[in-house]
C-alpha cells in the first residue's frame, strides 16, 4: 500500500484513531511519519509479536495443497492461474494480503458502474450497510445501528420481490 501522503513510497506507518464512533485511518511512509511527528519506539520486535506460537507453527503457504486440485500456493505464483474454485478458500489469507498489496485494499471500494443491474447496486448497499451496522454495535452506538437495521430491512424486503 503506498503512503496516502506523498502517495509515492511504501506506508509503513499504519494509524487508527476512533473519535465520536468514526475510525478514522492514515497509512503513511516512514518520511511523511516523522514529519507529521509520529514517531513511537518500541523496546520489542514487532516480529516477535506476530510470530505463531511455537506449539501452532502454521505450514509455509508454498507446502499448502489445494485438496481438490492439488495446486500449491508456490504453483499459483508460478503459473499465475489457480486450479480450481476451491483455491480461494485453501489460499485464501495469501490471496488476500495479495490483494491488500496489489490494489490497496480486499474490497473494492469504487464506484458501480452505470451499466450495473439495480439488483447489484441493492446487493452493495446491503453489504456495505452490514458492515456499518457491526460497527455501530461495536462502538455502542445503538441508535444509530438502529437505523441502519430498519434501512437493511427494507432494502432486503425490496430484493425479495
Amino acid at each position: 500500500m503506498n503512503c496516502q501522503r506523498c502517495h509515492k513510497n511504501h506506508a509503513t506507518y499504519h494509524l487508527t484513531a476512533i473519535e465520536k464512533g468514526v475510525k478514522r485511518e492514515a497509512h503513511l511512509c516512514e518520511e511523511c511519519a516523522r514529519q507529521a511527528g509520529v514517531g513511537l519506539q518500541f523496546n520489542f520486535s514487532v516480529g516477535d509479536l506476530l510470530a505463531p506460537p511455537p506449539e501452532e507453527k502454521a505450514p509455509k503457504a508454498g507446502s499448502v495443497r489445494c485438496p481438490q486440485c492439488g495446486l500449491t500456493y508456490s504453483e499459483f505464483k508460478s503459473k499465475g492461474r489457480l486450479g480450481c474454485a476451491h483455491d480461494y478458500e485453501v489460499f485464501r489469507g495469501e490471496l488476500l494480503r495479495l490483494l491488500e498489496r496489489v490494489h490497496g485494499a480486499t474490497a473494492h471500494v469504487g464506484k458501480t458502474p452505470r451499466t450495473a443491474d439495480a439488483h447489484v447496486r441493492l446487493e452493495n448497499e446491503l453489504l456495505r450497510l452490514k458492515r456499518d451496522l457491526e460497527s455501530m454495535v461495536k462502538s455502542e452506538n445503538f441508535e444509530k445501528a438502529a437505523e441502519i437495521r430498519d434501512r437493511i430491512r427494507s432494502l432486503e424486503a425490496e430484493l425479495n420481490r
